[in-house]
């Protein structure tokens, strides 16, 4: 997924030099390597204006082709419906992408099938444009699959709204559209969500999925210099609000150095923070029971207060509200 969101951006026109610094980037062309989500993330950060100047996310999309994701592809093809394709497309992202990137599939009592994405750990309109861009792949991957177009019956982006979303409404059918969600997700019709599959095969699906399972199990992940970061950031959360100068011992350098590689990767200290506590704080309240003031704790804030300034400010809700979404789980 990452080497499709590259080629993109280099035929869009983004800079070849700030593509090429990005970590990790040079490691690609390996096989059987699993790149870390902050690199895809990046990719994105640096091409959003781009992108949105080209058409937005879903041009992005576009690029895809049946049989570009190799297993993952087959594992959707094959299966007998929608709801099934995805529901193991879900299990086996593993094999294109970063486990983190996982997305969730349900149903509603009147058979309509939902995709959704988990939050990105990143703000405004580049966690929209990653989300419209997921999005346009799985309709992508539906209409492959059906072998006719799809048309959603409602799209949901978490993330800013763009200036004019015209081009969402062309790009998926429907003009029932929500910005600013708790996640990005697309919803199928029952009858879409349902209808038999014409490359249904049971005996290659079996094939597929333990395929699947192989190249996930024997890939080897790829951590970038920023990956570190994060893990360091995430585990001085337990002695409380996490300090520069404490990371930096921990990852062998002096404060200045910290500081200046981080200027170097095109980011600062009070990002890399933001980015960690959004994530751990998003993964706790949706798949925890925690308390809201544990939480708080958890991810090194003073008290419950600033939670939820900050929940405010990625989601524009309180914790408690997001955790009441149903989309959140």
């Amino acid at each position: 997924m990452v080497r499709l969101v590259l080629e993109a951006a280099r035929t869009a026109g983004v800079s070849p030099d700030e593509l090429n610094r990005l970590p990790g980037v040079g490691v690609l062309g390996r096989q059987g390597i699993r790149v870390p989500t902050m690199l895809l993330t990046r990719v994105w950060e640096v091409s959003s204006a781009v992108f949105a100047e080209a058409g937005g996310a879903p041009r992005v999309a576009q690029l895809w082709t049946p049989g570009r994701f190799h297993v993952w592809d087959y594992v959707i093809k094959s299966s007998a419906d929608l709801g099934e394709a995805f529901d193991l497309a879900a299990r086996h992202l593993p094999a294109i992408t970063d486990p983190d990137s996982a997305f969730i599939v349900r149903r509603n009592a009147a058979g309509r099938l939902t995709v959704a994405t988990r939050p990105v750990p990143t703000f405004g309109r580049v966690g929209a444009l990653i989300g419209e861009f997921v999005l346009g792949l799985l309709l992508q991957q539906a209409g492959a699959a059906l072998g006719r177009p799809v048309t959603p019956v409602a799209i949901t982006v978490a993330g800013e709204p763009p200036r004019s979303h015209a081009h969402l409404v062309e790009t998926f059918g429907t003009r029932d559209i929500q910005f600013d969600a708790p996640v990005s997700s697309i919803t199928f019709a029952p009858a879409d969500a349902t209808a038999p599959l014409p490359g249904a095969d049971p005996a290659l699906a079996a094939i597929v999925r333990d395929h699947a399972v192989h190249s996930i199990s024997n890939a080897r992940p790829i951590l970038g210099w920023l990956d570190k970061v994060h893990a360091e950031i995430a585990d001085s959360f337990a002695d409380g609000p996490p300090s520069l100068d404490r990371v930096a011992r921990r990852m062998t350098m002096s404060s200045r150095t910290f500081q200046r590689r981080l200027h170097d990767e095109g980011t600062s200290w009070r990002e890399e923070v933001e980015k960690v506590r959004e994530a751990e704080a998003t993964r706790l309240l949706r798949d925890t029971g925690l308390t809201i003031d544990a939480v708080a704790a958890r991810v090194g804030f003073s008290d419950v207060r600033a939670l939820r300034r900050a929940f405010h400010r990625w989601y524009g809700r309180t914790p408690a509200d997001f955790r009441r979404q149903p989309s959140a789980k």
